[in-house]
């Protein structure tokens, strides 16, 4: 459908909205409105990139005008907007503090009626299982300039989001951040991934299609995953969706088809996320005024949108090395050089006019390519080295007494920090329990002795089957008259244990005591009954061992966040030296009871030391010198340490530390900048193989150009070395 067709009489009046994706470093717009029980996305603006803050504005407004550009006059330019935000945005269900001003700027000077925000990832989630019409099972990757967001999705459930500062390896990334959730079972082998510039998707595709995942040893896939990547306009619409389900509850989505343009991947039917949007999330009140109208009409802000570009894109000239200006310099003295020549001396006639002003021409554009290619490539040269490895044992005493340090004797000031900690766990009982009746009955004993036999209550009664019973009562049996006619005597009994194996038929014939049978033995005189017996859930000594063990482990671990968030700026809190005291703790129920769950209230004193991680090092570097080869070097971030506490005291607390170091080559990177820059690929690598310890290198050309024209920078400062260990 053609947009301008859109627009019929009785539809001028009704409401339109905005959609705003709002990423680190980019926005993107879109207007959309509500039609028959459906959401319809009218217009979709291309991404507009924005680096400060300054920008931030005028980037948003150029978006936004370029999706309102095709508009008829006459409809008012909308107000309510959702936004869709990058998950490092939001904490807790809320957008942070530092990005609601950003967020509440853009909609006072723009005039815009916050309704709501949605995250991406979940939003790009949700528009995947209306697609497919299952739940989503992926790993979900928004690529940045500095770091990488992933998501993790199984079965529609969000598993984590995390973020992982970007290095040269992507993959290297993604295996990082996925080892962060922990999962014992395989990853889903598929990744969506998306960003803000689009052109680099691909170049990011390829590398994660590259990679092996099937070998890695950290996290396993059932099979090799599918790579797919999601372009700005689905992001935007799942955005749109968002806002639509908010306002009328409306559950599908479609996008209209503009003069020679695609139309989107369709999104029909398209399932609302769960995540309801409200005005308050933002900090703002729906319904309320937030800034007064802007009395400017749709043309006047069309040229104020105007002029923001261009001040936009003097800006972004202004950023790249002052490249303009240097370029003008260069016209200028051409421009001077030509000045100086007498203007009667240049005088051509026809064709020689024409070919002198084309060389004139060629010779600016000349500069003009000579300076750009001399001024803005840049180039990444990771350098991989094979390190030395070292291991030692060294013992620290830490000293929270409030003295001083002393980095030759092994002393080190630290700082004990404590926190309390309380929580509820439940969990279902595994114990079992028997429970029932035993069963009751009466029994004629018969004494075939000449002399009396005296019982007390609780004597033994044992049947044929081996099963005991006991008398309820004394009895006295008289001696026996004559072998036929044997002393008597009736005795209620009851059964030894439960269970209706003790409900024994009439005259089942009983071993009393010790007795043998040919002297005494007992007779049942009519059937047993009552005996009965059922298994119940119980609470075992292990149940509450084992919920013990895993609510004091999760109180820990909240423990050791809650003391991070209070450590001052450089210090380093060892996490093995916390030791727990229990204030309190109640079990809903005592071993024994009967129960299907058991459930632990606890409240416990956490205590732990922190160290400064320069003082630290400084000891580390201290304690390993002796050890360190010629022209290798120790670096803060090549070292891992495990600590063992030893003693407690309340001046000291005594570690064994274990560390285990990569030393790495001592290499000069500025001297490197210097001797490759302007060269080509080949003769820089030949020049590495120098490097001691070298491996192998990684060039990156930004941009790759053609033949020759390809070699690192010729400005130093447009070079980045890096170093890498080699794995």
């Amino acid at each position: 459908m053609d947009l301008k067709d859109f627009f019929s009489k009785e539809k001028i009046n009704q409401d339109f909205f905005w959609a705003i994706v709002l990423e680190p470093g980019l926005i993107q717009a879109a207007i959309w409105t509500i039609n028959e029980e459906k959401a319809q996305v009218l217009s979709i603006s291309n991404p507009v990139s924005w680096m400060e803050d300054e920008d931030l504005i005028n980037a948003c407004d150029a978006s936004l005008s370029s999706a309102i550009q095709n508009f008829p006059n006459d409809i008012g330019e909308p107000s309510k907007t959702v936004f869709g935000v990058s998950s490092k945005w939001v904490e807790n269900g809320e957008i942070k503090e530092e990005y609601i001003e950003k967020i509440k700027k853009i909609c006072s000077e723009l005039s815009l009626e916050p309704s709501g925000f949605v995250v991406l990832s979940e939003a790009i989630a949700h528009l995947s299982k209306s697609e497919e019409g299952s739940p989503l099972s992926a790993v979900v990757i928004a690529t940045r300039e500095e770091n990488i967001e992933i998501s993790l999705f199984k079965l529609g459930n969000l598993i984590g989001t995390t973020t992982v500062a970007r290095s040269v390896s992507i993959p290297d990334d993604v295996i990082e951040g996925l080892t962060r959730f922990g999962l014992n079972d395989s990853y889903p082998s598929r990744f969506l991934i998306y960003d803000g510039k689009e052109g680099e998707l691909e170049e990011v595709r390829q590398n994660l299609l590259a990679y092996d995942w099937e070998s890695g040893e950290k996290i396993k896939f059932l099979h090799t995953p599918k790579i797919e990547t999601i372009s700005p306009d689905r992001k935007i619409i799942a955005t749109a969706l968002a806002g639509a389900s908010e306002i009328s509850n409306i559950k599908t989505i479609e996008t209209l088809k503009k003069d020679n343009e695609e139309i989107p991947p369709d999104v029909e039917n398209v399932s609302v996320p769960d995540k309801s949007i409200k005005p308050e999330d933002l900090g703002f009140v729906m319904g309320g005024d937030i800034v007064k109208e802007k009395e400017v009409t749709l043309k006047e802000k069309e040229l104020v949108n105007d002029q923001q570009l261009k001040n936009d894109t003097q800006q972004s000239i202004k950023k790249k090395n002052n490249i303009v200006e240097k370029i003008h310099k260069a016209l200028l003295g051409i421009k001077g050089i030509f000045n100086k020549v007498p203007k009667q001396k240049i005088k051509f006639n026809g064709n020689k006019k024409h070919f002198v002003l084309g060389g004139v021409i060629f010779v600016i554009l000349l500069i003009i390519g000579f300076l750009l290619w001399w001024l803005l490539p840049k180039a990444v040269v990771t350098i991989y080295v094979s390190p030395k490895k070292l291991e030692d044992k060294i013992e620290l005493t830490l000293d929270i007494s409030g003295s001083s340090s002393n980095v030759s004797e092994g002393i080190l000031s630290g700082k004990v920090i404590e926190v309390s900690e309380e929580g509820e766990k439940t969990k279902n009982t595994t114990g079992t329990k028997t429970v029932g009746e035993k069963a009751r009955g009466t029994v004629k004993i018969q004494n075939g002795t000449a002399n009396s036999i005296r019982l007390s209550a609780g004597t033994i009664l044992l049947s044929s089957g081996d099963l005991q019973f006991t008398l309820d009562s004394s009895a006295s049996i008289s001696a026996a008259i004559s072998p036929s006619l044997p002393g008597e005597a009736n005795v209620d009994v009851t059964a030894g244990s439960l269970g209706a194996d003790y409900n024994l038929a009439k005259d089942e014939v009983f071993k009393v005591s010790n007795y043998p049978k040919s002297d005494a033995d007992a007779i049942a005189s009519a059937d047993f009954s009552g005996g009965s017996s059922r298994q119940i859930s119980a609470v075992s000594e292990d149940d509450q061992e084992e919920l013990l063990k895993e609510l004091e482990n999760e109180l820990l671990e909240s423990a050791k966040g809650d003391i991070k968030n209070k450590l001052e700026g450089g210090l380093y809190f060892i996490d093995d030296s916390l030791v727990a005291t229990d204030l309190s703790r109640v079990f809903s129920n005592k071993i024994g009871d009967e129960a299907s769950n058991l459930k632990l209230s606890l409240n416990i004193n956490t205590k732990g030391v922190a160290i400064y991680e320069k003082d630290f090092f400084d000891f580390i570097n201290n304690s390993l010198k002796d050890q360190i080869p010629s022209g290798y070097v120790l670096r803060s971030d090549q070292v891992k340490v495990r600590f063992d506490l030893q003693n407690v005291d309340e001046k000291n607390y005594l570690f064994e530390i274990f560390v285990e170091v990569n030393l790495l080559p001592q290499i000069k990177i500025d001297e490197i900048k210097e001797k490759t820059k302007g060269k080509s690929k080949s003769v820089v690598e030949k020049y590495l193989e120098t490097v001691p310890g070298f491996s192998r290198a990684e060039i990156k050309f930004i941009p790759i150009l053609p033949g020759k024209l390809n070699t690192l920078p010729h400005l130093s400062k447009n070079i980045s070395v890096d170093l890498a260990t080699e794995r």
